[in-house]
């Protein structure tokens, strides 16, 4: 049985479920309103966070280059006042600063216009990157003595794999005119260290160029990385200003959605993105969310067992009520409910024992007045029945005991009650035409002419004729009519054949020859039972039905059918017309 089955086959479901939906429902939307607005909550403050941490790093990058810069200048400006190139100084004065910013500038030189100069170089710039240093300090040379001040805020050394800041700036003399050039390439590996604090933990920090690069990032491995795909980056490359988005990373898809702001750095073009997964930011909401479904489920548990528990108190004696009126419906009018207190299912109880009694007695007097009216109509149809006997007062009898082998036969057959009262009460009017038919031919002395024998077979049409207005009796008239009708199809009045015959007159048939055969008439003296079987017997596909006779020889041999005792001494001489329709009968299997 299927959900919805369960649920119209008892009350004991939607009564739980209806527990459930009131304890659970208000339960689940409380929960998950309060997680959605915490998540919205959540949200606000995280991306504030985020936009703290990342506008404080930005001013920490702005920082770092300010204060090289301005190391730079002040450098530049000290340079100037000598006018021309001491080579020594020049030298002590690259050594001293490369040692008072913590080696933080790998690569210092001061070069005049013929290209003499000296230069300072941190061990990590090996001769061989030293070709690439040179080549790129070379063109900020050349652009600083055209009077700029160049810088390079990010530029690759991938044989020492050091991100790193180019500077150059020209030197003047008191007149103005440029004698040389101060270039220095700053190792943005402080920066690298700075992500790797401990205050960005848990967060994707990555420092970004004006194209979207990667310049510095928390996971070295995304150095050089584009992020320009970033809802947040594009953003970002279209207006330098502080801005917060939740999106899909673009990096790293195992990472997913994540919570990111981005802030400009002042004096460099470049951006700070910090950005945390979604699933980490919000991970207090879906545990309150998970908590909300835990505690819905226990209370769905509770509410079921609640609602199973009362829904069975207060179901089982309406069940139980309803097996009674099964019963009842079956036809066990003596069954009663058992009153137990007196509150609305005991008042329920106590009113239908009470209706119940009452159709208890009404049906009784109803079968007694039925059984009473069977009575008069059985006693009204024996009187018919023996009023057409009485026309022939060698037949007196026949139309009982033709009801009595009828029904015998019928039971053999498997009819049930109700089938076989009705052919009770049509064996026992199976004559009943021969009202209609004149005394003459019914007490003609000797035999019938051809013309009297077809006015004697009329008596089945008309014994159909005088029951056909009774419409509460139109399923008897099939065996009044055709009870002379021949399996073979030779019978009369309608020469049917086979099962074209209606089985009540195929049982009335075998009946009414029976009694023929086996009591005495005045063309003939009853026979012996075993003849009379035996006849019948060899009769059958011809004159009987087969299957008719199996019931008849079934019931003979159960002793059902027992034909009256055998008459001894003379028999009658006149009369011999008296019974033209059974003696046709009998002479068929004498």
């Amino acid at each position: 049985m299927g959900l919805l089955g369960r649920f119209r086959s008892s009350l004991t479901y939607p009564i739980a479920a209806t527990l459930v939906l009131v304890t659970v429902v208000p339960v689940a939307l409380v929960g998950l309103l309060l997680a959605a607005t915490n998540k919205d909550d959540l949200a606000i403050k995280e991306q504030q966070y985020l936009t703290r941490q990342a506008v404080g790093l930005a001013k920490e990058v702005s920082l770092f280059f300010s204060s090289h810069r301005i190391q730079l200048k002040s450098t530049t400006r000290s340079l100037e006042a000598s006018d021309r190139l001491d080579l020594a100084a020049c030298e002590a004065l690259l050594q001293s600063m490369s040692e008072e910013q913590n080696r933080s500038f790998i690569y210092l030189r001061i070069v005049n216009i013929t290209g003499e100069g000296r230069f300072v170089r941190a061990p990590q710039i090996s001769p061989e990157n030293d070709q690439v240093v040179s080549e790129i300090l070379q063109k900020a040379h050349e652009e600083a003595l055209q009077g700029m001040e160049v810088e390079y805020p990010s530029v690759d050394i991938p044989q020492a794999s050091i991100s790193a800041a180019i500077f150059g700036y020209p030197l003047r003399s008191r007149t103005g005119e440029i004698w040389g050039t101060l270039e220095g390439v700053l190792d943005l590996g402080p920066l690298q260290e700075s992500l790797l604090d401990d205050a960005y933990t848990g967060l994707l920090v990555n420092i970004i160029d004006g194209q979207g690069t990667v310049v510095v990032s928390r996971r070295p491995g995304q150095r050089g990385s584009s992020m320009a795909p970033s809802p947040l980056v594009q953003d970002f490359m279209r207006n330098q200003l502080r801005l917060t988005r939740v999106y899909k990373h673009t990096l790293d898809e195992e990472v997913g959605m994540v919570v990111g702001s981005v802030a400009p750095v002042t004096g460099v073009g470049w951006g700070v993105v910090v950005e945390r997964p979604a699933a980490e930011a919000f991970a207090a909401v879906r545990a309150m969310q998970m908590r909300t479904l835990q505690v819905t489920l226990a209370a769905a548990l509770v509410a079921l067992a609640i609602g199973f528990a009362m829904s069975r108190r207060l179901i089982r004696p309406i069940q139980t009520l309803a097996g009674i009126t099964s019963e009842i419906a079956e036809g066990n009018l003596a069954v009663r409910a058992t009153v137990s207190g007196k509150h609305e299912i005991g008042r329920l109880a106590a009113n239908f024992n009470n209706m119940a009694g009452s159709i208890e007695a009404l049906v009784r007097r109803l079968k007694q007045a039925l059984r009473q009216n069977q009575e008069l109509f059985l006693d009204t149809i024996r009187t018919l029945a023996a009023a057409i006997d009485a026309k022939d007062p060698y037949t007196r009898g026949h139309s009982e005991r033709v009801s009595s082998y009828s029904m015998a036969i019928a039971r053999h057959i498997g009819f049930d009650q109700e089938e076989v009262f009705r052919i009770r009460i049509s064996s026992i009017l199976h004559d009943v035409g021969k009202l209609g038919i004149r005394d003459g031919i019914l007490n003609k002395p000797g035999g019938l002419t051809d013309e009297e024998f077809a006015v004697m077979k009329r008596h089945t049409d008309i014994g159909a004729q005088i029951m056909s207005p009774i419409r509460m009796l139109k399923d008897i008239i099939p065996g009044i009519r055709n009870h002379h009708e021949s399996w073979d199809g030779k019978g009369y009045p309608d020469r049917l054949r086979g099962d074209e015959i209606p089985l009540v007159a195929r049982i009335i048939g075998v009946a009414d020859t029976f009694d023929a055969m086996t009591t005495n008439r005045p063309y003939q003296q009853a026979m012996s039972l075993d003849h009379v079987v035996a006849k019948m017997r060899s009769m059958a596909g011809t004159r009987f039905d087969p299957a008719v006779i199996d019931a008849f020889l079934a019931a003979v041999a159960a002793g059902d059918m027992t034909p009256p005792p055998l008459a001894s001494g003379p028999q009658p001489t006149g009369h011999h017309g008296a019974d033209s329709a059974g003696r046709a009968a009998a002479q068929e299997v004498s």
